[in-house]
């Protein structure tokens, strides 16, 4: 019995092989004849797509090249239409307290300030909400630029932040 169960195991696997291998004979003539059929040069089979790639990105690469070339040439010669960059000066500076008045608020509650940028604040004269709260936009300017911190203040909205804790206070009466 066993010996039958292998025989026909044997005769399995060759006709599986011989299958493969002549499968792999006919679509390789039939491809042969589709390529003759379609003509030279008409179309490029699937196996040639990384050839075209390759192709088109170094003809991009150079239009880029030559794209870099002209925008060089016409930069400097293009005349200067730019706004000049205001300066900021110490004329910007927010109002500074020698010292708080009365009780120092927590600036920390505020998102966005720190341990560090708060006693940057303190020795800058700033102790208090209020005085964030009234910030003009040359103080702003001025604030971002000595803090290093280049547009830090809008996009945490410090001046809308300190408004409301401003309002709640005013709100809440205060319980001594």
């Amino acid at each position: 019995m066993s010996y039958l169960f292998f025989q026909i195991l044997i005769w399995i696997l060759l006709a599986f092989g011989l299958g493969g291998i002549v499968g792999w004979l006919l679509r390789g003539f039939t491809h042969a004849f589709q390529d003759d059929e379609k003509g030279d040069g008409e179309t490029i089979g699937h196996g040639d797509d990384h050839i075209i790639v390759s192709l088109l990105r170094s003809e991009l690469s150079s239009h880029k090249k030559r794209l870099r070339e002209l925008e060089s040439a016409t930069n400097t010669s293009k005349p200067d239409t730019e706004k000049p960059k205001r300066e900021i000066t110490d004329d910007w500076r927010p109002a500074a307290l020698a010292e708080p008045k009365g009780q120092m608020d927590d600036l920390k509650k505020v998102r966005g300030i720190g341990p560090k940028i708060e006693q940057t604040l303190h020795n800058l004269g700033i102790f208090h909400y209020e005085q964030i709260a009234g910030l003009s936009r040359e103080n702003i300017l001025w604030l971002n630029h000595h803090l290093h911190f280049p547009g830090r203040i809008e996009r945490e909205q410090w001046v809308e932040q300190t408004r409301e804790l401003v309002k709640q206070r005013i709100d809440q009466p205060e319980t001594a």
